[in-house]
């Protein structure tokens, strides 16, 4: 019966008694597709709107060059005196090595001075670190300041900076300053 099957199978016949099941297969079978169906929506009459710009915004008009320049109103005085442009007076603030000496003793108070500017109520006199940050802080109406001697350690670096200060309170010119050194 073996051998009919074989044969009925070969000839498209089956045999349905000892028919095995269909192997699993991993390339898969192509079967007819439908074609697919195309539906066609109704279209609706497009509606014109109308075309609108934006507003713009309103045009310049130039207007003539003025013949003569505008008169500025004076302004009140309120008492404080202009004094020389900045660039004037500052050009002679500078440290004077002259009246002090950048060597001082551990243990002394130090003396500083500078060159006076011209127009100038007092200075700002600073104390600093080798880092740059400042120590101590002071004001004088003087060309010479004198650090006290417990301000300084020993084995540490130092310098100073000032500037002056106008009648309103502002800085005038860039600060100077110089190195100390202690023995």
């Amino acid at each position: 019966m073996v051998v009919v099957c074989v044969v009925l199978v070969i000839a498209g016949a089956g045999c349905e008694q000892n028919a095995a099941p269909p192997l699993p297969t991993l390339i898969p079978t192509l079967e007819p597709l439908e074609p697919p169906t195309a539906t066609i929506q109704p279209t609706e009459a497009p509606t014109t709107a109308p075309i609108t710009r934006p507003t713009l915004p309103p045009t310049w008009t130039p207007l003539p060059a003025p013949t003569q320049p505008p008169t500025l109103t004076p302004v009140q005085d309120i008492g404080i005196p202009v004094g020389q442009p900045t660039l004037e007076v500052c050009g002679t603030f500078r440290v004077d090595p002259s009246r002090y000496g950048a060597d001082f003793r551990f243990g002394m108070a130090v003396t500083t001075a500078w060159m006076p500017v011209a127009t100038a109520t007092h200075y700002r006199v600073s104390l600093i670190d080798e880092v740059g940050d400042e120590l101590f802080t002071d004001y004088t109406a003087e060309t010479v300041f004198t650090f006290s001697a417990d301000l300084f350690e020993r084995g540490k670096r130092y310098g100073w900076t000032v500037y002056p200060i106008d009648t309103v309170g502002q800085q005038m010119c860039i600060s100077v300053g110089d190195e100390l050194f202690l023995r």
